[in-house]
């Protein structure tokens, strides 16, 4: 079965409208009903129900894990810090290799601050507030391209021939004008170049926290090993930011194998199939992290995979099991970790044979 987007998606981040309409939103995990009350739908509750259920697996699982409590902690002090500073602004920087959850994190940010202003300002929007920005970083950005970036998550026009410093400075005035908290920058690796433009983008941003008031939130691939933070300009970056460092878990540290024991039955009620076993997950811990390498984001792209799979397969019973995760290919970085623990586990079988 084919599941096409269609409005009851989630918004885009990419504009104020997008962005607000999805932090706005509630997220609530669907119930799984009983067989004899799926059984009594008819096909179009059924499809709608379905529906729903795969959203929330697609879409609408967050953990409270080591790493977002850290991130919630240090962006507390952030803005504790920024609070009575009118230059030198700190921030919140959020590195490691893809799929260890750096967006999934600096979503939950947005949601956790935008919340709370929601809280302290209920009417912001009818005052034309924009509590939380959200932009992608451009492949080999130059600083134009970036201002432009911010220019669009606005709607601001971009007049023919403008130059760099007059669409920096309407970003500005607008950021201001709307009493923005919180701006996250995402895939900030693409700054990570040792050319001019990249360097021109990164001054760009550097000034922007003494322009504004907004605490910054950036994130991307592997940042503390790259050029970013290497040079002045790097040194000025990591002497403002606190940087938080995230890592695949690794069995071989006990608080690693201790947190990775837990996130299994935190996903596991998450999941709303109605044939599933509480305590399946945790029974499969080795296994899910040979299949993983310890990747939050590979695991739960391997257990969501498989969920729905049991959803969209009536031939399946509604349950997640190793049988059913064995059929799921997930991303090609967990699939190597996995052929390559598959590999030393025969090495050492064969070893012992011998």
């Amino acid at each position: 079965m084919l599941h096409f987007h269609s409005n009851d998606r989630p918004s885009a981040l990419f504009n104020r409208e997008g962005l607000n309409t999805y932090l706005s939103q509630t997220l609530t995990k669907p119930d799984a009903v009983s067989e004899q009350h799926y059984a009594a739908m008819t096909p179009a509750e059924k499809a709608q129900h379905d529906r729903a259920r795969i959203l929330h697996l697609s879409g609408g699982i967050v953990l409270n894990t080591p790493y977002l409590h850290e991130a919630k902690v240090l962006l507390q002090r952030c803005f504790a810090q920024n609070s009575g500073r009118n230059s030198g602004h700190t921030g919140l920087m959020l590195s490691g290799r893809s799929t260890v959850g750096k967006t999934t994190i600096a979503k939950s940010l947005m949601r956790y601050v935008y919340n709370h202003y929601t809280r302290a300002y209920p009417n912001f929007s009818a005052h034309d507030q924009v509590p939380v920005v959200y932009v992608e970083v451009p492949a080999a950005s130059t600083g134009k391209l970036l201002m432009t970036t911010f220019a669009e998550f606005f709607g601001m026009h971009i007049r023919s021939g403008e130059s760099m410093g007059s669409i920096r400075s309407r970003i500005v005035d607008v950021i201001g004008a709307a009493g923005t908290q919180l701006i996250v920058v995402d895939e900030l690796q693409n700054l990570a170049g040792r050319g001019t433009g990249n360097g021109e983008s990164v001054d760009l941003l550097k000034n922007l926290h003494n322009d504004l008031p907004a605490t910054f939130v950036y994130a991307g691939i592997e940042l503390t090993g790259g050029a970013l933070l290497a040079g002045p300009r790097g040194q000025q970056l990591s002497s403002r930011f606190n940087i938080l460092e995230m890592e695949p878990f690794h069995l071989s540290d006990a608080q690693h194998r201790s947190t990775w024991r837990k996130l299994l039955p935190a996903f596991e009620a998450e999941l709303p199939l109605r044939d599933h076993e509480a305590g399946t997950l945790a029974s499969l811990s080795n296994y899910l992290y040979q299949r993983t390498g310890g990747s939050i984001g590979s695991l739960g792209r391997l257990i969501t995979d498989a969920a729905i799979e049991a959803i969209n397969n009536p031939k399946l019973p509604e349950r997640v099991n190793e049988a059913l995760l064995d059929t799921i290919t997930i991303d090609h970085t967990a699939e190597l970790s996995n052929l390559k623990s598959a590999a030393r586990k025969g090495q050492t079988h064969g070893e012992k044979a011998a």
